[in-house]
């Protein structure tokens, strides 16, 4: 599990986002809140996981104050779940859960509608659904298929009507087995399947390091398309929800120190046209 911070005040006054996810399925659970006591914290976890799948075998976080607090520890025991904090700061220690943090805010930032951004805890709750039907190109499957051994009824499904007359109806027993069969094959393969990606994830990885390398090393040339990062934003917003890169622009003139003008005129952008 995780926080995501600095968020800005909902029209609910929520400021916080906690996340659990299954290490496993890949399954998403949140949470948006006001506040991050080690009380409060302890539990959103009882009314989001607890309640509706029992006690993790093991929670797995960083070192927040919150989550290692005593009052967390104690909940954690009486619960008989295994405890497993990552190593301070090296956020790779715990890349399945970075990785979750990004796409929830990537999603955010694109379904946001009010230009506060004070509707983002609405969106978020509603993304969590769709994050969680999405087939997985790692797992090869649904989380939300690899957590409860069926796929869930959408808008197209309900349109498509119930099975035709002419259909023979399986017995109880046969459906039984032939769903438990599948649901069987479905978690072996996944779990096989993570460890096939992480080997891939490394190796192309480390391919695109190397190209981007090369890239940097010629340099930008007059006329390419570049895109501008700007880690300013208008006070009272975040830059989690803002969108920090700008373009494409033309570069017009370049120099031997790495600097380049770029094609402002016409984009709307008022800035200055150098970049470094």
């Amino acid at each position: 599990m995780d926080f995501v911070t600095h968020l800005p005040k909902s029209d609910r006054g929520n400021v916080f986002l906690l996340l659990f996810q299954c290490m496993f399925s890949g399954f998403v659970i949140c949470k948006p809140m006001s506040s991050t006591t080690a009380q409060e914290v302890a539990e959103a976890y009882m009314d989001r996981v607890f309640q509706r799948f029992g006690a993790s075998e093991m929670i797995r976080h960083d070192r927040d104050p919150r989550f290692m607090s005593e009052v967390f520890a104690k909940f954690r025991e009486m619960l008989g779940s295994r405890q497993r904090a990552t190593l301070a700061y090296r956020p790779q220690a715990n890349g399945q859960q970075e990785r979750s943090v990004q796409t929830v805010i990537r999603a955010v930032r694109a379904y946001v509608a009010e230009p506060d951004q004070s509707d983002w805890d609405d969106q978020v709750e509603k993304l969590m659904w769709a994050l969680n039907t999405t087939f997985d190109a790692t797992r090869l499957d649904t989380p939300f298929y690899l957590v409860h051994g069926w796929d869930p009824q959408s808008t197209v499904s309900a349109m498509l009507g119930p099975r035709p007359a002419g259909v023979d109806q399986r017995t109880a027993y046969e459906w039984r087995r032939g769903f438990q069969r599948q649901y069987e094959y479905a978690q072996a393969w996944a779990k096989d399947l993570q460890a096939q990606a992480k080997a891939k994830r490394s190796e192309a990885q480390t391919k695109i390091w190397q190209e981007l390398s090369e890239r940097l090393k010629k340099g930008f040339a007059v006329g390419d398309a570049v895109w501008l990062y700007l880690a300013r934003v208008q006070p009272g917003l975040t830059k989690k929800f803002a969108h920090l890169w700008h373009g494409p622009f033309r570069i017009l003139e370049t120099s031997d120190d790495f600097r380049c003008k770029l094609k402002i005129e016409g984009s709307g952008y008022k800035l200055y046209p150098g970049c470094t």
